[in-house]
């Protein structure tokens, strides 16, 4: 019997998204801008500033620190994700996840040996990973919802 497309394994390899690159620094252009445009002492738009560039260089180093690069469904519905660090996680899905045609947005834990839960987060946008194993993702993600929505009922 031919193995359908979706039970076989699933490797995605994550890319930074360019559209999400694009929000933040058109937030950052927006605040600089409204700081300048409103009639604030020099005082305060100097503090509002360097907290603006402060929180603007936490948000980019954050973005690079821990990011998942790989994303693994094996076709036992076992999740494996892979950071920057070359570090590998079994991990399990958990929380609320959305699932849209334009995005994605999963939740992942996992536990180490000491019982501490650590969490990982990934936003998948159009052109975060290929888009025939985007595709393929969401619907192996409405395939899972739905095996779970009926296992609690049953």
């Amino acid at each position: 019997m031919l193995q359908n497309k979706f039970e076989m394994p699933l490797d995605l390899i994550v890319k930074s998204s360019d559209i999400f690159n694009t929000y933040l620094i058109a937030v950052f252009l927006f605040s600089l801008v409204s700081i300048f445009i409103a009639s604030l002492l020099l005082s305060v738009k100097l503090l509002l500033i360097t907290l603006l560039i402060s929180m603007s260089i936490f948000v980019f180093k954050k973005q690079k620190s821990n990011k998942i690069t790989s994303l693994k469904l094996s076709a036992t519905d076992e999740w494996k994700i892979e950071t920057n660090n070359k570090e590998s996680y079994e991990v399990e899905l958990c929380g609320e996840c959305i699932v849209t045609y334009f995005l994605i947005w999963l939740n992942f834990t996992t536990s180490n040996c000491f019982g501490r839960k650590k969490v990982f987060h990934l936003l998948l946008l159009p052109g975060s990973a290929d888009k025939d194993l985007l595709r393929q993702l969401r619907v192996r993600l409405r395939f899972l919802k739905n095996i779970t929505a009926e296992d609690v009922e049953g």
